[in-house]
């Protein structure tokens, strides 16, 4: 477990809550990249660090189980599942769809305030790129981009989008250490929020979706520097 990410004792909460909290920080070190995969979840430690009994934790494991993020392997425990590149693959070509429709939405529906947001959170991105403050970074674009979906104003169009985005921020961080991948991506940040500012649906559509598939490829280019044609087309 990287030392980065510290895990919030948990205050006493009505019961039924222990686990779902429980849930919610195992889940955000995972999706986070601060829990690697093959990295094993010991109960009797994760409980310590909570400031919770080994049930809850137990409960939550098996609600991430179910979702694919861990799984149990006999004399070996539960770790942290390994995601295949055919599945990243196709978690970025999805989210280029959706991240596309969503622009389109937002630029047709987008209110003087959520403009006056994406600008300041631009220069917000621009600024910690430059600096290298790769932490602040990665959290202001997460909000630059949450602007944007609600922007589209489509509740069950932003539930699609956010699970897509929660479980390939792990893979965004590596893409993002690609060199020149995030002056690459700021520039095209800048020719979004034009896109949607001037409201023109089409072109905001198709750069979301030129955004995605370059971060998809910056982020195969660093896995596989020596293999980039073949991109996805095998699994771990």
């Amino acid at each position: 477990m990287q030392d980065q990410f510290k895990f919030t004792p948990i205050e006493t909460v009505a019961q039924p809550q222990i686990r779902d909290k429980v849930y919610e920080q195992l889940k955000r070190a995972i999706l986070n990249g601060y829990m690697q995969p093959g990295e094993r979840l010991i109960e009797r430690k994760l409980a310590e660090l909570l400031g919770v009994s080994r049930t809850p934790v137990r409960e939550a494991i098996r609600v991430l189980e179910l979702e694919g993020l861990v799984a149990h392997f006999p004399r070996v425990g539960v770790v942290v599942t390994q995601v295949s590149d055919t599945e990243v693959m196709e978690i970025y070509r999805i989210r280029a769809v959706l991240e596309g429709l969503c622009a389109r939405m937002a630029a047709e529906k987008i209110k003087p305030q959520e403009l006056e947001q994406l600008t300041e959170l631009l220069a917000k991105i621009e600024e910690y790129a430059k600096g290298s403050q790769m932490e602040k970074l990665e959290q202001t674009h997460q909000s630059f981009n949450d602007v944007i979906y609600r922007a589209a104003d489509s509740q069950r169009l932003y539930s699609m989008i956010i699970t897509l985005v929660e479980h390939i921020n792990r893979y965004t961080r590596v893409g993002y250490s690609h060199p020149g991948r995030i002056e690459e991506a700021n520039r095209e940040h800048r020719q979004l929020l034009e896109a949607i500012k001037i409201g023109n649906g089409s072109l905001a559509e198709s750069l979301a979706r030129e955004h995605i598939e370059n971060s998809r490829r910056a982020y195969f280019k660093k896995r596989n520097p020596k293999n980039i044609t073949n991109e996805g087309n095998h699994s771990q």
